[in-house]
Parts: structure tokens; C-alpha cells; sequence
């Protein structure tokens, strides 16, 4: 995260290795890394966030988790490799799974009965929103580090009743009805027609 800048950078993700019950650093998928801007809102959430971990670290003291990446990228709390400050903690620094929001995403989508909300769901709402919002596809792709743009239009963009209600006024900007046409039109079929 750069407070600064008012970015976060993704340069790589956290998995489950099953085998070895642990969880390591992976490339991203395609390779995808990225840079993106956050909102001053969500940027003061982080800070808020981050504000708290240091507070925490002072009060746990040595109850505190420090969570460390080796050269095998394997996170760990035993002090193998180096340290690393992760975004997603308990108050003790204790990593927040990604289990987590997927089991949460399970309870809205199967226990509370809304069978079309899965854990993605919120990506696509975000990428919908900036696209009625007028985002340009291209910082849609970017944000959302999709390989390509046709990913992106094909699974992202869903044609939304604001979205139909722009579109339109669009068509009606570039094509205003001419007054002439529209006083001719009326005065054509207010006319009554005799019949022979």
C-alpha cells in the first residue's frame, strides 16, 4: 500500500498447500501485477487499519504474531526468512484466511437463500458500477488484471438498467429530432383521412 499515492500494488497471492498444510506466496494468475488507485475513502479505512496493527503490536506485545515469507515463499510465524506486514489480520496478526470470505459468501449464498451471489460477487459488482459510472474498459481490465480486454467485456459487464437509460441518451444527443420533422409528423397524422 502507498498511503501517498493512494495505490495498493498486487504482485503476487496467498495459497493453501495442501500437503504440506501450509500456506505460500504464488505469481499471480497471468502474470498480472498491478498497480491501482484506491478511493480516499477505502484509503483511510487501510490507514485506520493499519493504525490499529501497530497499536496492537504495542498491547499483545510478545502474545503479538509476526508473520514471516522464506525462500521457499512459505508464510510462517516461527521467524524462517522475513518479516512481512499483511493487509488481511486478526488484532493479533494472525492471517485472515481466505477461507474466511468464502465461507461467509456460502452462508449468504446457500443458508439465507440467494443462490446467485457467490464469493466472486462482489468483483463483479465493482467492475459493473465503475463501468455505469463510465470507466473506460481498458482501467476496467487494469484494475481487475484480467489478460485481456475481451475477458473483461465478457464477464464483467453485464447491460444494466443504467446502463440501457445512458445508452439511450446517447442516441438521442446525437440524434435530436428536428423540429421541422416533428411539426410536420403531427400535422400529417392530425389530419383526418376521408375515406373513398
Amino acid at each position: 500500500m502507498d498511503f501517498e499515492e493512494s495505490t495498493v500494488r498486487t504482485d503476487r497471492q496467498v495459497q493453501w498447500d495442501e500437503k504440506k498444510k501450509l500456506w505460500y506466496f504464488s505469481k499471480q494468475k497471468y502474470n498480472t501485477f498491478r498497480t491501482i488507485d484506491m478511493d480516499p475513502e477505502c484509503m483511510n479505512l487501510l490507514r485506520r487499519e493499519r493504525e490499529k496493527q501497530i497499536k496492537a503490536k504495542d498491547y499483545y506485545a510478545d502474545l503479538y504474531t509476526i508473520n514471516y515469507v522464506n525462500e521457499n515463499r512459505q508464510l510462517n510465524t516461527t521467524g524462517d526468512g522475513n518479516s512481512v506486514s499483511l493487509i488481511n489480520l486478526r488484532e493479533n496478526d494472525e492471517f485472515i484466511v481466505p477461507g474466511t470470505m468464502q465461507h461467509t459468501s456460502g452462508i449468504i449464498h446457500h443458508k439465507l437463500n440467494y443462490p446467485e451471489f457467490d464469493f466472486h460477487s462482489l468483483r463483479h459488482t465493482h467492475a459493473t458500477m465503475l463501468a455505469e459510472n463510465d470507466a473506460p474498459p481498458k482501467y476496467l481490465q487494469e484494475r481487475v488484471g484480467h489478460k485481456n480486454l475481451e475477458i473483461t467485456m465478457r464477464f464483467y459487464l453485464h447491460l444494466t438498467e443504467k446502463m440501457k437509460e445512458k445508452g439511450s441518451g446517447v442516441l438521442q444527443r446525437m440524434f435530436p429530432p428536428d423540429e421541422n420533422i416533428k411539426q410536420q409528423k403531427k400535422e400529417f397524422f392530425g389530419k383526418k383521412r376521408v375515406r373513398r
